[in-house]
């Protein structure tokens, strides 16, 4: 018997999951072992989530000017914590620009994270007249400014943004569409390992629920309720991890739904994907395949690697 353990480590900021795989193949002594490593899936894992959320942020920022799965105000509790009212948007519309702005101090967002710094998005490349994301050309992209998350420092090179949908859409019957394209690094703390993430991919996103008019106004006259949002998520990318690992990602229908929350009390804004998978290949090595579920809203996922026969569906996402 041999007992292989593996640290995952964490699959999005500040979450760490650890698991055990247990073999019951006899291997000479001389044998290579196979590497079973999942050490590699939590950089690329940092990338996702930051994406996804500086894309999040954005997006309801300019429809609503407000960010209410994220801004706090002054009567919000974070985990039982009175939380700091932060983030101050600023839009500049002649300019066509606006800012997210965290302050110099971190502070706690109603999903549980703590950030500081700048976020600052320009929609002046938005075609078709469009002023708003739910409409077809509008076009976005984002760049950051001393922007930290839980003591990782993002560094947004570019991230661009754009509504892909055709224009006179019929709603109840066309999903809203967006594709983007992102080149993001991550520096990691010395409490997480030290070392840079570099995170290359491409999306398209799809508003599944456009047909549901308390999400999205038929009529194309008021902001989508991003409260309400159920996003699909397909694409590729590639990168390198904080050790130098070089790999390539492939993502197959995640679905991130705003009214997910498995943890109502501690972390009330944090939605995370409940179904899809995300195949992660490092330079060199078998693939390593995250497979978020059927549809459950938990923090759940089974992680394996296919060409050992490993699985194993207990890890679970802090």
């Amino acid at each position: 018997m041999k007992t292989n353990q593996i640290l995952i480590g964490s699959l999005t900021l500040g979450m760490i999951a650890l698991m055990t795989i247990t073999g019951c193949k006899k291997k000479d002594k001389n044998e290579a072992q196979p590497d079973t490593s999942y050490e590699y899936v939590q950089d690329n894992n940092l990338g996702e989530i930051t994406n996804n959320d500086v894309g999040n942020m954005g997006m309801e920022a300019k429809e609503n000017g407000t960010l209410s799965n994220y801004r706090v105000t002054d009567n919000t509790y974070v985990g039982g914590i009175a939380a700091v009212p932060c983030a101050t948007i600023t839009l500049d519309t002649s300019a066509k620009t606006f800012t997210v702005d965290f302050g110099a101090t971190p502070c706690l967002g109603k999903d549980g994270r703590n950030r500081s710094g700048k976020l600052i998005y320009n929609y002046s490349a938005s075609t078709n007249g469009a002023k708003w994301p739910r409409q077809p050309g509008f076009s976005i992209t984002s760049t950051s400014q001393n922007y930290v998350v839980d003591s990782y420092t993002v560094n947004i090179i570019n991230r661009t943004h754009t509504n892909t949908t055709p224009v006179g859409f019929n709603p109840s019957t066309t999903n809203i569409t967006w594709t983007t394209s992102a080149n993001i690094q991550i520096i990691k703390p010395s409490s997480a390992g030290g070392g840079t993430i570099s995170w290359v991919a491409t999306r398209t996103t799809e508003l599944t629920n456009t047909n549901d008019p308390n999400v999205y106004d038929p009529s194309g006259n008021l902001p989508i309720a991003w409260n309400k949002v159920i996003l699909k998520l397909n694409g590729s990318g590639s990168g390198t991890t904080g050790s130098g690992v070089g790999y390539t990602t492939s993502m197959s229908n995640l679905i991130w739904d705003a009214t997910c929350t498995p943890d109502p009390i501690l972390r009330p804004y944090r939605h995370p994907f409940k179904s899809g998978t995300i195949t992660f290949t490092p330079s060199g090595k078998p693939a390593r395949v995250i497979d978020f579920g059927s549809g459950t809203c938990d923090f759940n996922v089974c992680v394996s690697i296919p060409a050992y026969s490993y699985q194993n569906c207990n890890v679970t996402l802090p």
